[in-house]
């Protein structure tokens, strides 16, 4: 064990000095006593001097040698000094290259120097490098706005509403994958707009001509998924018409294939699927040669398919197969700054659809974005045509909202009120207090709900008045 250890030391000494030897920085190695131990390739090329010339050379010699600087009287300083000498100067090396010079001490255990290691910077090779850099950070910017400028472009076109950068970004991603045919899985919870994007990307993408077929593997029954999805040929199955019928898969075709809730497609079919996406080809019921198809797939699901791989309930080969390009779409929660958009998007949608001209307070826009809307975008969408349809006003403002909505603009006014931390606190445990009463018949169970003592509950209703001018009985027991 010892011997291989003392190999792989000395392996990856060899590498080590192998890699400085090659580095695009001028290195010399110097000893305590100021001897020239060691120098790299580069060394040689800033300085024309050979580094076979110039080992167990004094360092102070470098200027005789052909170095027109002190950089031997400095090394030598940082010999003195122990310290980390940084020069830009000027230095005469037959060539006068403009050089950054860099020494460091390297200390032994007993804290004396045992190598100073010299490096060197052309500084016409660094501001070349600079200059590049440079231009390939422009390139890229330039890049970046012009993809920017063609996604917006598409967002538009498409009357795809996102405004928060953390929707941007994704958006970005999905024009870019948008630009080949490889499959895609969008993640997403439930209403976050995973079917928009899915189309987004088809309108985006060579294929746009051709259909985009949506296949929801949650509404299509098990018997009859390998009919829809294969077609048949007449007569094929008991029902089957005389007629041969195109499957959901020919009919995306030089298209889009879009499987919503991929998760909910059964196991027999994820392997007939298999298939299609490795072989490019398909059999319909009944059919005695195979068809070729030209497809690009999209699966989609709020699920966790790695959880389902692992439970046996969805093939892992099809998993990876599908998981090429993957794209998760944030929830509501965590793109706040689309809501003022959609509230405009759906105001104008529902005045217009039900003949209304109602507007919303800027009070119910705080409310909406302090709001976590578990249902994301539809759960928005859904709850601004209700308050259109029901409001009887044409501002709709917080008192037309639901409970839940005004506690939470409650703080949010609160802290913007600039009210203390004691009054917050006060506020806030009035409401819970009033809240867990009003939603429990005895008062030991409202306690047990808080997780406090009767007489501890007892002493907060009547610190804050609850139920004093309330007819209400509330029993102990």
């Amino acid at each position: 064990m010892q011997q291989k250890m003392q190999q792989a030391e000395a392996y990856l000494k060899d590498e080590i000095f192998d890699i400085l030897y090659k580095s695009s920085v001028g290195i010399l190695i110097v000893d305590g006593d100021g001897k020239i131990v060691w120098g790299n390739q580069h060394y040689e090329k800033i300085t024309l001097l050979k580094i076979a010339d110039l080992i167990g050379k004094d360092v102070e010699d470098l200027p005789r040698l052909g170095n027109t600087t002190v950089l031997g009287s400095e090394t030598m300083r940082s010999l003195v000094k122990r310290e980390r000498k940084t020069i830009h100067r000027i230095v005469d090396f037959k060539t006068e290259n403009d050089v950054i010079c860099t020494t460091t001490p390297i200390f032994d255990g007993q804290g004396d120097i045992r190598w100073l290691v010299y490096i060197q910077v052309d500084w016409d090779e660094l501001t070349h490098l600079r200059k590049q850099l440079h231009q390939a950070f422009e390139e890229s910017e330039a890049s970046r706005l012009r993809l920017q400028e063609a996604m917006l472009g598409e967002l538009d076109q498409q009357g795809i509403i996102a405004k928060d950068k953390a929707m941007l970004d994704v958006y970005a991603i999905g024009l870019r994958a948008s630009r080949v045919d490889a499959t895609l899985l969008i993640l997403g919870e439930t209403g976050t707009g995973k079917d928009r994007m899915a189309k987004f990307i088809h309108k985006s993408s060579r294929r746009k001509e051709g259909n985009f077929v949506h296949v929801n593997c949650s509404a299509i029954p098990e018997s009859l998924f390998e009919s829809e999805l294969f077609g048949y040929e007449p007569g094929s199955f008991t029902g089957a018409g005389r007629q041969c019928k195109m499957g959901l898969i020919e009919l995306a075709n030089k298209g889009t294939l879009y499987l919503d809730e991929i998760a909910e497609l059964p196991l027999g079919m994820q392997a007939k699927l298999l298939t299609v996406l490795q072989e490019k080809e398909l059999m319909r019921i009944g059919g005695t040669s195979p068809r070729p198809v030209d497809i690009r797939v999209i699966a989609a699901t709020n699920r966790d398919l790695a959880d389902f791989v692992k439970d046996k309930k969805f093939r892992e080969d099809l998993y990876y197969r599908l998981n090429v390009l993957k794209i998760t779409i944030p929830p509501l929660r965590e793109r706040k700054y689309d809501i003022p958009a959609f509230l405009r998007h759906f105001t104008e949608v529902f005045n217009q659809k039900y003949n209304q001209n109602k507007s919303f307070s800027p009070e119910v826009l705080n409310a909406f974005m302090d709001y976590s809307w578990p249902g994301n975008v539809r759960e928005l969408e859904h709850f601004i045509e209700r308050l259109i349809i029901m409001c009887p006003e044409e501002l709709i403002s917080l008192e037309h909202l639901p409970k839940e909505f005004c506690e939470s603009q409650m703080l949010f006014n609160l802290v913007n009120d600039e009210a203390s931390l004691k009054t917050i606190i006060e506020r806030v445990e009035e409401e819970v207090i009033r809240n867990t009463i009003a939603k429990t018949s005895t008062l030991k169970e409202a306690a047990e709900r808080l997780g406090i003592e009767i007489s501890t509950l007892t002493k907060k209703k009547q610190k804050y008045n609850i139920y004093k001018n309330d007819s209400k009985k509330f029993k102990k027991e």
